[in-house]
């Protein structure tokens, strides 16, 4: 099990490895997941830092959700877009936030505030006392698991914000983590020993538990559906 409180550092990938983007199909009594796979072939750092350009938020008070804008939260342009002329361009990273009071949460893609917990009427919102980040558990110096996040065209994110102290304070927030130029996968006996783990690959959940509809690229190839049934013939050995 990934300890929460791991560097993101430690779970960004390297060139000529795979991963595995898993997307909900289905999430009821029958789950069914869809997985696109890719290979990374290029890689380059992402970090940008928010200090000074983040306002001051009133002791107790929240910032709803919005996108990272170049200067300020809800400003365009929105900086993690990855444009349509890169579809196969993935981003990976995680938010380092500080100091220890200010609560991060996360809607992805952007107006879907997601989640772990079960709930039947209404989604999480931002101020609520469940499906945050506390700063501490993801800190500005080495931000971790506990924040991360896969982008890539047509998956976006906001973010809200809660100063959960007794004053005000004016966050700072750092993205760091990379972009990926990767290449789709599709050759189905690769695919298979993968679910294997043969050859090793990263399989990272995109938002959180709870179900949205979701679009890819026209560009991905149509993705391997996960069922029980799959697993049980990986497991087996089968074809």
């Amino acid at each position: 099990m990934v300890e929460l409180n791991k560097p993101i550092v430690e779970s960004i990938l390297d060139e000529n490895m795979n991963l595995a983007i898993i997307l909900p199909k289905a999430v009821a009594k029958e789950p069914v997941f869809a997985l696109y796979f890719f290979r990374v072939m290029r890689r380059y750092p992402l970090h940008r830092t928010y200090d000074g350009e983040l306002p001051e938020i009133p002791a107790g008070e929240t910032v709803d959700f919005k996108i990272m804008g170049e200067t300020a939260l809800g400003g365009e342009p929105d900086i993690l877009a990855v444009w349509e002329e890169r579809p196969f361009r993935i981003l990976h990273f995680a938010f380092g936030i500080r100091p220890s009071e200010i609560w991060l949460y996360r809607s992805i893609p952007a107006g879907t505030p997601q989640t772990g917990w079960g709930y039947k009427v209404e989604p999480p919102k931002v101020g609520d006392k469940r499906d945050y980040i506390p700063g501490w558990l993801s800190p500005y110096d080495n931000p971790t698991v506990a924040t991360e996040c896969v982008l890539y065209h047509k998956l976006s994110i906001e973010i809200g914000l809660k100063n959960d102290s007794g004053r005000p304070i004016r966050p700072s927030m750092r993205i760091l983590g990379a972009g990926y130029d990767t290449i789709q996968i599709t050759n189905r006996n690769v695919i298979e020993g993968m679910l294997r783990q043969k050859p090793p690959c990263r399989f990272l959940t995109v938002g959180g538990l709870r179900h949205f509809t979701w679009t890819v690229p026209e560009e991905w190839a149509p993705p391997t559906e996960v069922d029980k049934a799959t697993i049980e013939r990986v497991l087996a050995g089968g074809s």
